[in-house]
């Protein structure tokens, strides 16, 4: 009977010996799974910011992404539009073609900052047919937009905007929330729906 308890706890020790093992090989295959995830988390591309021109509108700024804007130019007199709704303040030729150009600030309801209309910047969007340049107070930069969630993106107050966002430069003077803009739905109410895409 001796002979067979010890025999037991000699099976009961290996077993044990067994599983400390076992164990310790669990948590080593663990670790490299966790260090093989984190090397591909590293090794994927960190999804781009989106790019926008940040421009000035009343006393508000907002973001016009960069891929639906041709060239920024400077302010320019425009020939006035008779029984064209408030925010189309008139037509200027560019190469040779008629541009609309259309107040931001008046599109949205806002009512502008200042009187100074020579500091003024035009945004020729990139559009074919017709032709538009957005009036804004200033045009500032381009800049990544770190795009705002929850409740900070909460309550558009108009359906040309799609979001908010803040300037990814980590800079304490450009803390500002932007408005982000939809092109096509800003220009919905002054163009035929045949112009617009996806409409």
């Amino acid at each position: 009977m001796a002979k067979s308890v010890r025999r037991k706890l000699r099976q009961m020790e290996r077993v044990r010996i067994r599983s400390a093992e076992e164990r310790v090989q669990q948590i080593l295959d663990e670790r490299t799974e966790r260090l093989a995830a984190r090397r591909d988390a590293a090794s994927a591309p960190a999804e781009a910011l989106p790019r926008a021109l940040v421009c000035g509108a009343g006393r508000e700024r907002f973001g016009i992404p960069v891929d639906g804007v041709a060239e920024v130019l400077p302010s320019q007199n425009c020939t006035p539009v008779p029984g064209g709704p408030p925010a189309l303040i008139g037509l200027l030729g560019r190469s040779g073609r008629l541009v609309s150009v259309i107040d931001l600030g008046l599109a949205l309801g806002l009512e502008p900052s200042s009187a100074d209309i020579e500091n003024r910047h035009f945004v020729l969007l990139r559009r074919e047919q017709p032709q538009v340049a957005l009036r804004v107070e200033r045009a500032y930069t381009v800049a990544d937009i770190l795009p705002l969630t929850g409740e900070e993106a909460a309550g558009f107050r108009n359906d040309a905007v799609t979001g908010y966002g803040k300037i990814q430069s980590g800079r304490a003077d450009q803390d500002e929330t932007l408005s982000l803009l939809d092109i096509d739905r800003l220009l919905r109410p002054f163009l035929p729906s045949s112009s617009l895409s996806g409409v």
